[in-house]
């Protein structure tokens, strides 16, 4: 598996899994996990990966903690945009864009995401892969998408 197919994979995984819901630390058992296995097995992603992977996922509870009571308040734009728009973040983008052309063509085309939506949303939460956070990248998506139990609005 190439590493494109990996991040392909992975995305259509990850996008099955945040829609997923229910509460179970052995995620291959849980509930809502066939029904998760079958939509993203319809899309392509082998079976045996997808149950490779929730076998592998370990719930965190600090996530859990962490989700429920955020970090800041809520600010406007306009304290937002010196952190993200900067000439260096934007020289950033534009070398993550065009290294990662291919790929990022080959997901918006499938997604309907355009490129520079995507590239934009991986310079904010990553800063191209800069920051990657401190937990395993399954264990968060399956914690969210099992453990988590959003307010209604």
């Amino acid at each position: 598996m190439t590493i494109r197919n990996s991040w392909l994979k992975g995305g259509i995984a990850c996008v099955f899994l945040l829609n997923s819901l229910g509460a179970n630390a052995d995620y291959r058992d849980h509930p809502n996990a066939g029904a998760l296995i079958e939509r993203v097995a319809a899309r392509g992603v082998d079976r045996e990966w997808l149950e490779a992977a929730l076998a592998e996922a370990t719930k965190q509870d600090s996530i859990l903690k962490a989700i429920s009571r955020p970090a800041e308040k809520s600010k406007p734009w306009s304290e937002y945009q010196d952190i993200f728009l900067t000439e260096r973040r934007t020289q950033e983008g534009i070398k993550f864009w065009r290294e990662n052309r291919e790929a990022l063509d080959r997901v918006s085309a499938e997604t309907g995401v355009p490129s520079e939506i995507i590239v934009a949303i991986i310079g904010v939460e990553t800063y191209y892969g800069r920051i990657t956070g401190g937990y395993r990248v399954i264990d968060a998506l399956t914690t969210l998408a099992f453990d988590y139990h959003r307010r209604s609005p």
